[in-house]
């Protein structure tokens, strides 16, 4: 499409959408993994083998991110994009070889040989299409409306993450110490989404990714195991850190258990301090995640000698750990308003879990389960059984069993 032939209108509207293409500074840029997630995030979603972030320069298409094609950009002339940023919504092409206006496209009739393709607008906050987050196939083929809403959520991504870096670079302008302040707190969300992307499972992500802001009512009850484990002596040993070496700790504790628990199909639900909650069972109850939540407590265990070797530059004294698990009902779903929300996993089991932990404190290194884990992992692992306590909340006395290793047959 020649800008040159369009009405006096649209020529208006196609240089103040290049302005502001332009203005955000990113066209040529290296290529960035917030961007390279989204892609594949998409491809995964739609199961096509090509997903691209594509921006429509004046006479080309520049791709941000892309999976699946080996080119960095092609012209505009030939590109798909620049018909899709021309129409509201996704514009879907389901057998590119059977529309009149690209089955003589140099891209359908050769490599990379497209077939199918969809794309939706990348839109600033003013209305302006930047370019398109679009997949694409080499066979023909629908995308579902779901597949359709997650697409278009994930648009709104890549433009929230465009905008921001565009924000830091406008921070730059004002003083420093409101610099740095900022600078902090877009560092800050930033690890928590890498966080949020690394851990939680696929299945939660794309549930809740085509969801409209103001839709909550997803709670439900269902049986999972709860894990919750915490650093002994955790504050008397961060008083006497720098900070930077209590963050430090904390990296390498949340790190390495996170990847334990996420090896074993757990899923963390929150870290507050120095604990870690973790479910299974959760989104999928599947057989077993009794068993698997208690194996990883014993690798959990068994890393601690990587964490303090990570760590000892830092403390003198290794950490240990404390762990409680228990298995009951729970209310999983996502809480908040419309300005802030979160997935969510609330109840009495999610209390008792915590409060079996606590009872470690005194024991370090200690994994405690309920009687519920017990009955479930008890030919899987060897345990000593604990008195029965009264804890906080119950009026029935909880009986607890230290697990201290796998049965030699496993």
């Amino acid at each position: 499409m020649e800008i040159a032939s369009l009405p006096f209108e649209e020529l208006k509207k196609e240089k103040a959408r290049l302005e502001a293409l332009h203005s955000q500074n990113i066209l040529d840029t290296d290529a960035e993994e917030e961007f390279d997630r989204i892609v594949k995030v998409a491809s995964f979603i739609c199961g096509t083998p090509i997903s691209l972030i594509s921006l429509v320069d004046t006479d080309r298409q520049w791709f941000k991110s892309k999976i699946g094609l080996d080119v960095q950009e092609t012209p505009r002339n030939v590109s798909f994009c620049s018909h899709a940023i021309q129409q509201k919504g996704i514009m879907e092409i389901q057998d590119a070889s059977k529309d009149i206006r690209f089955k003589d496209n140099p891209l359908v009739t050769g490599d990379p040989n497209i077939r199918f393709y969809a794309g939706t607008p990348l839109i600033t906050q003013n209305g302006l299409k930047l370019g398109t987050l679009c997949v694409i196939d080499k066979v023909p083929k629908t995308l579902t409306q779901e597949q359709k809403d997650c697409l278009e959520s994930l648009s709104m991504q890549i433009m929230d993450q465009i905008e921001l870096k565009h924000q830091r670079k406008q921070l730059q302008q004002l003083n420093s110490s409101l610099l740095i302040e900022l600078k902090q707190k877009i560092e800050l969300q930033n690890k928590v989404l890498h966080l949020f992307v690394k851990f939680v499972p696929e299945a939660i992500v794309a549930k809740h990714l085509h969801a409209k802001e103001d839709d909550f009512d997803d709670a439900e009850a269902k049986n999972l195991t709860v894990l919750f484990c915490d650093i002994r002596g955790y504050t008397a040993m961060v008083d006497k850190l720098k900070p930077q070496h209590a963050v430090a700790i904390l990296k390498a504790y949340y790190s390495v258990l996170s990847d334990v628990i996420h090896t074993y199909s757990g899923m963390v639900n929150q870290y507050v301090g120095d604990e870690i909650f973790a479910t299974f069972g959760d989104p999928f109850s599947i057989p077993g995640y009794e068993k698997d939540a208690v194996f990883c407590a014993l690798e959990m265990l068994n890393k601690l000698k990587q964490i303090n070797e990570h760590c000892k530059e830092f403390i003198s004294t290794p950490i240990k750990i404390g762990i409680g698990i228990h298995s009951g009902e729970v209310i999983t779903g996502t809480l908040g308003s419309k300005n802030k929300i979160e997935y969510s996993v609330t109840g009495d089991s999610v209390n008792t879990g915590k409060r079996i932990e606590t009872l470690t404190q005194n024991h370090p290194n200690t994994i405690l389960i309920s009687r519920p884990i017990y009955e479930k992992v008890k030919n899987f692992v060897e345990v000593k059984p604990w008195p029965s306590v009264l804890v906080k909340g119950k009026s029935k006395r909880l009986e607890v069993f230290e697990v201290l290793r796998k049965k030699n047959n496993l």
